[in-house]
């Protein structure tokens, strides 16, 4: 669906060096050709303050219909978009949330038209659906959870859990750990939580990178056949780890689809077409939100949108 007149958008990334966003601009570069739209990146480096200046300053441009967001800071960077609205640029977010709504794809913030991505209290229901598959048939189940960091996406995604786990009181949270999105110290925490923790039964990470060091450390430790490790990511490497049956399982993500999605709505809000205000990508498959080797038959050979 082209149209004559280019609509000029303006990604805001929290970095373009990272997997996901890597092909998450793959996706926004694939909708932009085939929407007739055109993509000035804008790298952040992970500097909210960095982020914010640099919105301010494409507003001054003028030269962009609509910005695509995906924040450093979700409730900092507000104002920067209230500004771009009121200078007529039509705003979609994407990947994290713009403002503080982590439940739900749709927005809480002023001047913001439209958002896509997966809400971290999804992927933490998802994350504690396979915790609860994971632990059947065993009374007690000792459980621990790796996030990459503490910080309010990270505690959107473990409110998520804490739900789901909720109704089963047989499930116990042992330990929490930060492992800083990487294999190393995930492999480094895990050592030590086996250690006070002999009778552990799984380990849940908010990574798939994560999930690759505390499997380094299940088998150093020798306890394959009792812990199971879960990822978060549906990469290339979550994907061939739970085929295999080395790893439990892995929440799903589709970096690319959201990169689509995200020019999609821009544009459609830019052309004044119909558009939603929110979207999970994952809910726009027909396939589950978590795979494992259960259910590995219905995603056919799907290999993953990214590594993870």
């Amino acid at each position: 669906m082209s149209n004559a007149k280019p609509v000029k958008l303006a990604w805001f990334t929290p970095t373009t060096q990272n997997d996901y966003w890597k092909v998450n601009g793959v996706g926004i570069e694939a909708a932009a050709k085939a929407r007739n739209a055109t993509v000035t990146t804008f790298d952040a480096g992970f500097d909210e303050q960095k982020q914010y200046a640099q919105i301010q300053d494409a507003i001054a441009t003028g030269k962009f219909d609509a910005f695509l967001v995906t924040p450093v800071d979700a409730s900092g960077v507000v104002p920067a978009i209230a500004e771009a609205a009121e200078a007529g640029i039509k705003v979609v977010c994407g990947n994290y949330p713009c403002g503080s709504n982590w439940e739900t794809p749709v927005s809480d913030a002023e001047g913001v038209v439209a958002q896509t991505g997966i809400p971290e209290a999804s992927l933490g229901k998802s994350t504690g659906q396979l915790i609860v598959e994971a632990c059947e048939g065993k009374d007690p189940c000792e459980v621990a959870q790796l996030p990459g960091a503490m910080i309010p996406a990270e505690e959107a995604l473990f409110d998520g859990v804490k739900q789901v786990l909720s109704s089963h009181p047989e499930i116990e949270i042992v330990a929490r750990v930060e492992a800083g999105y990487l294999a190393a110290p995930a492999q480094a925490a895990t050592q030590d939580i086996l250690q006070s923790n002999p009778d552990l039964d799984v380990v849940a990470a908010s990574s798939d990178a994560m999930a690759a060091g505390i499997e380094l450390a299940v088998k150093a430790a020798g306890v394959e056949d009792q812990v199971k490790i879960i990822g978060l990511a549906g990469g290339q490497r979550g994907l061939a780890k739970v085929r295999s049956g080395t790893w439990f399982g892995t929440v799903m993500m589709y970096p690319f689809d959201e990169g689509m999605y995200l020019v999609d709505q821009a544009v459609r809000a830019v052309r004044s077409q119909r558009f939603r205000a929110g979207i999970n990508p994952a809910e726009e498959l027909a396939w589950p939100m978590v795979f494992t080797k259960e259910n590995s038959a219905e995603f056919g050979d799907y290999s993953g949108q990214w590594a993870g």
